[in-house]
């Protein structure tokens, strides 16, 4: 069996995979200081009340980490941490590996796509903008660990608004859950609106949007043209099949895929306008499907 992890803020949800499927999950609660015991812990209970056979361990991590070692988890504030060594105490003789969460995501959708596409690339749209390379089944990296991080490709050169990276007119300042909240505050008095000022979120935007809320409906035809721009960007290096498009941003449905492909059918290049966009299927399971298969 094969054990999937992947690594939240405060929760972390662990999969016990066989033959591609989850067979059983739940999350922990866990602190940054005791968070990797607090895993191996638990995953070691599992074991020893359910006799299981433990062939590998997979960590999508939400920073960077290269060769199982964490150089970064922005977010939680671990740095220059040595994953392999700390779960090997626990489980000195099983394989263990690990890459970005967004990758893991992306993994786990392709590898449970009844297409089967030999190459794919995941776009995940929540608090920031995240994605993932995926070819033969295999997670791309990078030289640097930085391969797919679409959400700090420079998209925006209206608004330039600062990213949290330190650079401005990133995808993920007009385009992540914040990012859409932002849009819609910026132009707030220039279009009609029956949202409160100052009190609202992405889901607000993007369901008023679906009412034809004149402001809403802007800031999802914006955020629609950035993410459309940004795949053909990314459909001109890669060439893949698919991209699926994940995250609670994309929880609206169908309706953003569609606003997209409008978009995207338009910026792209003519050979790569039939390119597959979709939206992800299996939700906050794709990360522990893919980790366990790293």
């Amino acid at each position: 069996m094969r054990i999937g992890v992947d690594v939240g803020g405060t929760t972390v949800k662990i999969g016990f995979i066989d033959n591609y499927e989850i067979k059983h999950s739940y999350q922990i609660e866990t602190t940054k200081d005791t968070l990797f015991d607090d895993v191996c812990k638990s995953i070691s209970d599992y074991q020893k009340n359910n006799n299981i056979e433990i062939e590998a361990i997979g960590f999508g991590i939400p920073g960077v980490v290269k060769d199982n070692f964490i150089i970064n988890m922005p977010n939680i504030g671990i740095t220059n941490f040595d994953l392999a060594k700390k779960v090997s105490n626990y489980f000195p003789n099983i394989k263990i590996k690990s890459c970005n969460d967004a990758n893991a995501a992306a993994l786990g959708e392709a590898l449970c796509d009844d297409e089967k596409p030999e190459s794919s690339y995941m776009i995940t749209l929540g608090t920031g903008v995240g994605g993932g390379f995926v070819l033969n089944g295999k997670v791309l990296d990078g030289a640097h660990s930085a391969c797919a991080e679409i959400g700090h490709m420079y998209i925006d050169h209206k608004h330039e608004f600062l990213c949290s990276c330190g650079l401005k007119g990133c995808l993920e300042t007009v385009a992540s859950a914040t990012g859409i909240v932002r849009l819609a505050k910026t132009y707030y008095r220039d279009y009609e609106t029956s949202l409160k000022e100052d009190d609202f979120t992405a889901k607000d935007v993007f369901d008023k949007a679906k009412e034809n809320d004149p402001l809403c409906s802007f800031v999802f035809d914006e955020v629609s043209k950035y993410l459309a721009r940004g795949i053909a960007n990314i459909a001109c290096t890669t060439d893949v099949d698919v991209f699926y498009i994940g995250g609670g941003v994309a929880a609206c449905g169908q309706i953003l895929i569609d606003s997209i492909v409008k978009y995207y059918k338009k910026y792209c290049h003519f050979a790569l306008v039939d390119t597959k966009i979709k939206l992800a299927r299996l939700g906050n399971k794709a990360g522990m499907l893919g980790a366990a298969y790293l």
